[in-house]
């Protein structure tokens, strides 16, 4: 029997990295088409992604898929953020 604690592994595959051109926080940054857009990824490999991502001048986000909810956002590198 598996007791069921309601606690979600870290390493679930259930995270997105997305990574856009604009700050994704506007009503702007929304609106279009993401440059990239990778889903079923564990947290850990998401923010690798956005990481790299936001290395290459696009700002990135990673969003916990199940939620909607928004875990981590970099700007560009060289923004001055």
């Amino acid at each position: 029997m598996k007791l069921d604690t309601g606690i979600v592994p870290v390493d679930e595959q259930t995270y997105q990295a997305v990574a856009t051109s604009r700050d994704p926080r506007t009503d702007e940054g929304m609106e279009g088409t993401p440059a990239y857009d990778v889903v079923n990824q564990s947290r850990i490999r998401a923010i690798q992604l956005v990481r790299k991502w936001a290395g290459e001048g696009y700002w990135g986000s990673v969003y916990n898929q199940k939620t909607g909810e928004c875990v981590i956002d970099y700007a560009p590198k060289g923004d001055g953020r």
